[in-house]
């Protein structure tokens, strides 16, 4: 069994951090957070006397705020991590962020249409260096309709994130 500590980003991020060996006093788990919670003060060095999770919590100089949310065990945690940047704490548990999770999702149909794109570039160079109007109309309309995704593929018919992770344009397939 390997316990998974919580915590929480300021930009609503899940940080997922393990520790290694025996923490019977809470000490590490309290320096790993210390040390998570860094951003422009690199050298002030851990001092147990000093450094409280609720100092932590409320944000040291040169640091940012980090609260321990929870723990859960390594197989509480979702097997997949398509949308680990979704993740988010509730009710003692991971979940996913439904609305974060279409943005991901959306993030990746745009770059494989993105590629779908420039792959079409090449063909209407054809087109026009062979003078074939039709070729042309016809990959345009093609670019067209992959610029379009975007605004006409809804996401919001998935509920879960396994039924989200399943919609993908036809476009793209």
């Amino acid at each position: 069994m390997s316990i998974r500590y919580i915590t929480e980003e300021p930009d609503g991020n899940v940080l997922i951090t393990q520790m290694i060996g025996d923490d019977a006093t809470g000490e590490r788990l309290t320096r790993s957070l210390f040390e998570l919670s860094r951003t422009s003060d690199l050298t002030t060095p851990f001092d147990s006397a000093v450094h409280s999770r609720s100092q932590i919590a409320r944000g040291l100089p040169g640091h940012r705020p980090l609260v321990l949310l929870g723990s859960c065990e390594q197989e509480a945690l979702p097997a997949d991590r398509y949308f680990r940047n979704a993740w988010k704490w509730s009710d003692d548990e991971i979940t996913v962020d439904m609305s974060k999770a279409r943005d991901i999702h959306m993030a990746a149909i745009r770059s494989v249409r993105d590629q779908r794109l420039k792959d079409l570039d090449i063909a209407m160079l054809r087109a026009i260096e062979a003078q074939d109007v039709e070729g042309q109309t016809s990959v345009a309309n093609e670019k067209q309709t992959l610029r379009d995704i975007p605004q006409t593929f809804d996401l919001s018919q998935a509920r879960t994130a396994a039924s989200l992770k399943g919609l993908w344009p036809s476009h793209l397939a």
